[in-house]
């Protein structure tokens, strides 16, 4: 097969470069077609590939990302060839699916082919800002230098997702728990007690008759709620996949909830500084790192309004003014990039609006957690108190009538 440099327009209009194999020029243009791409230009990059030895099918772990970059900085910045380091570091990682991408990509750059072309057939899932700023660094001449910035950029979104992680791992523990036991109760122990009650042959009470009648539910539907849970996140996920409308009004409606909304918000805003000041300190243009950052944003609605300033970028507006009129971005954001354009600090700025933003992100959601632990334990109270009332009135009545 052949491989074809190519540059298109993505479904909401961001400017894509890469490369694609195929076995003709018609081909190529038909898979890129088939992946929404508007394909501008598209021309043969003077070899041969076999896509059948493309590698890298799991997404690779940022911390693994940023360990793996950090020795690339160390040895480039020692003066060993590109070839030599690829080998290096394959020799030196753990990860079995990392290690077989960068020996098939040592081969590749020892027969001619660029180093960002390369991790693009046999790393498909590598990150964009990884392989873009790789194609800066190339570029640019300074790569030891761009594997430098990327080991600090993965070794910080490693840290901030672990600490997420972190502190909802105990809410959610607690909220699986709890699922467990009512569901225990409902199916297993309230059964027993109905028997009990219908061979005493008294009215039961009403809280009684609600219990008995929430568990027959459960007892014979379970698997229908279960459906219509499956079916209802199934149906959103493909429709998020095949409506860009539907995922885009979804996306916005993600960034505007209560709580959530602000946390959402805040992490693609420091996703959007941290991989900015990234982009650029590679090299790259204001509009192609902009179009790279857009995505990269964990919330699609934030990054369809970044894409679509690329064109005034381009046209030369500034990316502050920009920003301001998608009316998607905070504005302290904004304001703070307007700062660091006019004194020509743009880069420094957007890292510590990014290292603000990750602070803020953490501790909304340390505060959203610390709502939501007392809220189950008010529930499972209420769930107790009902079983507690169910049991119990029918005997006072018994009690009562003898």
């Amino acid at each position: 097969m052949k491989a074809y440099k190519y540059t298109a327009r993505s479904s909401y209009g961001a400017k894509v470069d890469g490369v694609i194999e195929a076995n003709t020029k018609d081909e190529a243009i038909a898979i890129l077609k088939d992946d929404g791409m508007i394909v501008q230009s598209i021309e043969a990059s003077g070899g041969e590939h076999d896509i059948d030895l493309r590698l890298g099918g799991k997404k690779t772990k940022e911390k693994t990302l940023a360990v793996m970059c950090n020795q690339f900085g160390i040895i480039l910045d020692a003066g060993l060839p590109i070839v030599r380091t690829l080998e290096l570091v394959a020799g030196q990682t753990e990860d079995k699916s990392l290690k077989a991408i960068l020996g098939e990509v040592a081969n590749e750059v020892a027969a001619g082919y660029e180093l960002a072309d390369s991790f693009i057939k046999y790393g498909p899932n590598l990150p964009t800002t990884f392989i873009e700023s790789i194609r800066a660094g190339e570029q640019s001449g300074n790569l030891s230098l761009v594997f430098q910035r990327l080991a600090d950029f993965y070794r910080k979104s490693s840290e901030t997702k672990g600490k997420v992680k972190s502190a909802l791992m105990y809410p959610a523990f607690v909220m699986v728990v709890a699922v467990i036991v009512v569901g225990v109760i409902m199916i297993f122990a309230v059964p027993t007690f109905k028997t009990t009650f219908e061979g005493m042959g008294t009215e039961m009470p009403l809280p009684t008759q609600i219990l008995i009648g929430m568990s027959d539910f459960l007892s014979k539907f379970w698997w229908v709620i279960l459906l219509i849970g499956g079916a209802i996140f199934g149906g959103i996920q493909l429709a998020k996949k095949k409506n860009e409308a539907f995922h885009l009004k979804w996306s916005e409606i993600g960034t505007k909830l209560p709580v959530m909304g602000k946390i959402n918000t805040m992490g693609s805003s420091s996703q959007y500084a941290s991989t900015m000041a990234v982009m650029m300190e590679a090299g790259l243009s204001t509009p192609r790192a902009v179009e790279v950052t857009s995505r990269t944003l964990a919330n699609y609605y934030m990054g369809y309004k970044l894409s679509s300033i690329v064109p005034d970028l381009e046209a030369g507006k500034p990316l502050a003014e920009c920003m301001a009129g998608t009316e998607a971005f905070p504005r302290l954001v904004t304001e703070m990039t307007g700062v660091g354009e006019q004194t020509g600090e743009l880069e420094h700025t957007l890292q510590v609006v990014s290292d603000y933003y990750d602070f803020e992100t953490q501790e909304a959601t340390s505060r959203a957690i610390a709502l939501i632990e007392p809220a189950i334990i008010v529930v499972l109270a209420a769930v107790v108190c009902l079983v507690l009332l169910a049991v119990y009135l029918p005997m006072f009545s018994i009690y009562g009538a003898m």
